[in-house]
C-alpha cells in the first residue's frame, strides 16, 4: 500500500515521500510512522528536508539532548 501512495522505504528504514506527492500521501505516511513505528521523511530534490516521528521518539530525543547537555557542564 505504501508504494501506491508514493511512499518508499529507504535502505535505512525511513519511509520517504517527495514533497510533490506529500499532500496525497500524508495520511499513509502518518500511519506508516504511527503504526509501523518507523521514521518518516519528506524529500525535496532528492534530499530529506523534514522528518516525521512518533511522540515517544521525539520525547526520547529531548531527554537524550538534555542528558548530553548536562554532561557538557
Amino acid at each position: 500500500m505504501a508504494a501506491e501512495q508514493g511512499i518508499e522505504i529507504a535502505e535505512d528504514g525511513v519511509a520517504e515521500v517527495s514533497m510533490t506527492k506529500a499532500r496525497a500521501s500524508l495520511t499513509a505516511l502518518i500511519r506508516e510512522v504511527a503504526w509501523g513505528r518507523k521514521v518518516g521523511a519528506f524529500k525535496e530534490r532528492g534530499e530529506r528536508t523534514a522528518y516525521l516521528v512518533t511522540p515517544d521518539f521525539y520525547r526520547q530525543a529531548l531527554e537524550d539532548r538534555a542528558r548530553l547537555k548536562s554532561l557538557e557542564t
